[in-house]
This record gives structure tokens, C-alpha cells and sequence, in this order.
């Protein structure tokens, strides 16, 4: 049978090359007879590609000059169906900048000497982005046991005044940012005493400010 002009048709085409399908009953070797593509010699140029689909092989044959094409590769020896597939990819990326930034909080001394019936006078200096903390004081379990108080961080300073515990040892002074819980500093140990009382003299007797007698 003679090569049918109408069977060769393009797959792909690009920059001047061209992938061309065609499909034919007549043998391989009919194919590659001398002259039998000369009536597509006008649509092929050198370097195309033919997928040959015979009646015994499926065939890659590469185009030399005109219509002359080389025996190229086998890719089947039985002809089978023939699937051009089309895959795309979509690639998404997402890129953020971050830069670190440094926030700090010490706690201020404490002043010695706390009585129960007087008050904590805390204070803090910051640095960076903090606009506001909170204090608290805890007993020696971890309770919190007065505050937190808030206080608005002012020229890198925050300053509070919580009323002092009752009586005992182990307290311990928090300050903690509201923003950033990471951002925290915890003072040493504390403890608070009894507030003074008067003495006074009743005879020969020393009595204390309720009336009760002072036994030493």
C-alpha cells in the first residue's frame, strides 16, 4: 500500500521541529522501503520525528534529508495504542522575612526589712517593645498571693506597689511581660516580718501596745 499523505499528522511542534504520528497497515519494512515518504517530502524537514505505528511495529524514524528516513528504534514489535499524556505543574512558594528582636526585664532590688501591714514597692527596668507589665508576689508553693498589679512600662521602667504578705518566709517578686509571657524575671527569696509594737511601763511591769503584760 502507498504512503497515505492524510495518516502523517503533527504532534508536536516547536522552533522548527516537528513530531508527526503516523499510522499505516503496511509493514515496517514497507516503510522503510526507498521512496516511500516522498510524497510528504514537502512536509518533513530534517531532524522530525515520525512515531510509526505499522501493521508489526511501533517505530521512532528520526528524518534525515527530505524524504529520506532512517530505521530508527523499535519500540514494539506489536503494534499498540498511542498515548500523547500532558502533565502540567504549578509550583507555589511562600518566603517571609523575620528579624529578631531582643526584650528584656530585670527586676529591681527590694527593700530589706518588709513588715506585713506595709507594702512592696516593685520596680523594673526593660528594653524593647514592651509596653506593659504585670507584678505578683507568691508564697513558697508557687501561689500567688498579691497581684498581679499592671504597671505601663515608661523611658524602659515599670514601677508597682503591692500590699506586703502576711507574716512568713520564701516569698518570692515576678514581673512578667503582658505581651510575652517569655519575658519574665523572678526576684531571690524574700521574707516578711510582724509589724514593731510599743512598749510601755505600767508600775514595774513592761506591757505591750494591747495591754498585755511582756514576760522575758
Amino acid at each position: 500500500m502507498p504512503f497515505v499523505n492524510t495518516a502523517l499528522v503533527p504532534l508536536v511542534t516547536n522552533s522548527g521541529f516537528t513530531m508527526w504520528l503516523y499510522r499505516t497497515t503496511d509493514s515496517r519494512a514497507d516503510a522503510l522501503t526507498p521512496g516511500y515518504s516522498e510524497p510528504a517530502a514537502a512536509r518533513l524537514a530534517t531532524g522530525d520525528i515520525i512515531v510509526m505505528l505499522a501493521s508489526d511495529s511501533m517505530s521512532f524514524l528520526p528524518v534525515r534529508v527530505g524524504d529520506v528516513v532512517a530505521s530508527g528504534l523499535v519500540l514494539d514489535t506489536a503494534e499498540a495504542p498511542f498515548r500523547v499524556q500532558i502533565r502540567g505543574a504549578q509550583v507555589f512558594s511562600v518566603a517571609q522575612t523575620a528579624s529578631a528582636v531582643a526584650m528584656t526585664v530585670i527586676l529591681g532590688p527590694l527593700a530589706a526589712g518588709l513588715l506585713s501591714n506595709g507594702i512592696v514597692q516593685a520596680s523594673a527596668t526593660l528594653a524593647g517593645p514592651v509596653a506593659q507589665v504585670a507584678f505578683s508576689i507568691s508564697d513558697a508553693g508557687g501561689a500567688v498571693v498579691r497581684g498581679p498589679t499592671l504597671a505601663t512600662v515608661t523611658g524602659g521602667n515599670a514601677t508597682a506597689s503591692l500590699p506586703a504578705p502576711a507574716p512568713g518566709t520564701g516569698y518570692r517578686l515576678r514581673v512578667v511581660s503582658t505581651s510575652d509571657g517569655a519575658v519574665a524575671d523572678t526576684s531571690p527569696a524574700f521574707s516578711v516580718t510582724l509589724p514593731f509594737g510599743l512598749l510601755l511601763q505600767a508600775g514595774g511591769a513592761l506591757l505591750i501596745e494591747d495591754g498585755s503584760r511582756l514576760l522575758v
